[in-house]
């Protein structure tokens, strides 16, 4: 088999793994969608929410890797998301302005096979804006974050997700030297607050938009 042929094999399982998911998440109530690349992702998610309205969002990287708010923002919305070199005042008034915003965007780090959305967060605007506040909610996440179930969701993220994170926000945790979450007690542990959306909240529209590329951490 050439290398062409093996990437239309992988690209065929990434499509079938991403339906699956999405035909499960529907039936928990989310407005679940799979889109095979992510410019179609970003388009969906620019129709998604009309002109003029504010934009909250966490510290997702697959957002700031889809180039979403920047979009936005040259689109005239108020988007409220903390970025590098803010004070922390201004972070903290950035991240809870979010939440006030009728627009939440965010990743996951897992969304299981089962229909759940997974997150475990530090300080918690993240899981808070996803849970109850923003009256629409759009989750957008890499075939990566697909995992069989709750047992795989976590272990991705001691293993994958945590590390990493930790390392982007150069903290000082074992993890960042060892790759791999140690459950430890420290300052800077991100790992605090952990949410699993099983189902819609009530009275939020929430999307779920999967993509057949690989994004985040």
């Amino acid at each position: 088999m050439s290398y062409s042929e093996m990437g239309e094999v992988w690209s065929q399982y990434v499509r079938v793994r991403c339906e699956r998911a999405v035909e499960v998440l529907r039936r928990r109530e989310f407005d679940a969608r799979f889109f095979p690349t992510r410019e179609e992702v970003v388009e969906a998610v620019l129709e998604a929410i009309p002109q003029g309205q504010s934009v909250g969002c966490g510290g997702s990287w697959t957002m700031r890797q889809l180039g979403v708010l920047d979009a936005l923002r040259e689109r005239g919305h108020p988007v409220y998301a903390h970025e590098g070199g803010m004070s922390f005042e201004e972070t903290m008034r950035v991240r809870r302005e979010a939440l006030a915003c009728p627009f939440y965007l965010s990743s996951a780090n897992a969304v299981t096979m089962r229909g759940e959305i997974v997150n475990v967060d530090g300080i918690g605007n993240r899981v808070a804006g996803i849970s109850f506040g923003p009256s629409t909610v759009i989750i957008v996440a890499g075939y990566n974050k697909l995992v069989p179930d709750l047992e795989a969701a976590f272990q991705r993220i001691r293993e994958v997700a945590a590390p990493a994170n930790a390392i982007r926000y150069n903290l000082d945790t074992p993890c960042v030297r060892r790759g791999q979450c140690t459950d430890c007690n420290r300052p800077a542990s991100i790992c605090r607050v952990t949410t699993i959306v099983s189902r819609r909240p009530m009275m939020t529209d929430f999307k779920v938009f999967l993509v057949g590329e690989s994004l985040g951490f």
